[in-house]
């Protein structure tokens, strides 16, 4: 056997490698930075309305309510009312229909009635502090907490001034 048969790598090879990888290292394409464009386009979409779902929560399927101006030129919104009721996110407001034991019920101005279950947690605020005994039937009330199956979990109640 000769020397160029037992070291392969002694061999030199054909062409010429440097102008091969040279011609390699051209850089991106215009294909490859405009899907890289979608791709980023898409993941900032989706990323928005994860976060939006995430921070906002759900709104019941209605749509946002947008603060409309009263007769006196305030600007009233969700739940701002003087006297009327509604829901919000995670909370009700109207007037207390009845209380028994740790549940209120608070009359919507259609008629319904939403249950809101209390506990020793729930904050009840009016423009001092307050407790249970200070909500009674017919004080307008605003509920804030997490909604359940069959109503509200309070969080924290706000007496409303009667209007």
């Amino acid at each position: 056997m000769t020397e160029q048969q037992q070291n392969p790598i002694a061999t030199p090879v054909p062409g010429d490698l440097d102008q091969e990888l040279t011609q390699a290292k051209r850089g991106l394409s215009k294909v490859t930075i405009g899907l890289g464009v979608v791709v980023l386009a898409l993941v900032a979409f989706f990323g928005g309305v994860w976060t939006h779902s995430a921070v906002a929560g759900s709104s019941g399927g209605t749509a946002a309510q947008q603060p409309q101006r009263s007769g006196g030129g305030m600007r009233l919104g969700p739940g701002q009312g003087g006297g009327q009721g509604g829901t919000f996110r995670g909370g009700t407001m109207g007037t207390v229909d009845r209380i028994e034991g740790n549940t209120i019920y608070v009359k919507m101005p259609d008629g319904t009635e939403v249950k809101v279950t209390t506990s020793d947690s729930t904050k009840v605020e009016t423009t001092v502090d307050g407790k249970m005994s200070d909500i009674t039937p017919g004080s307008s009330v605003m509920v804030q907490g997490e909604r359940t199956d069959d109503g509200v979990t309070a969080n924290t109640i706000t007496k409303r001034p009667s209007s």
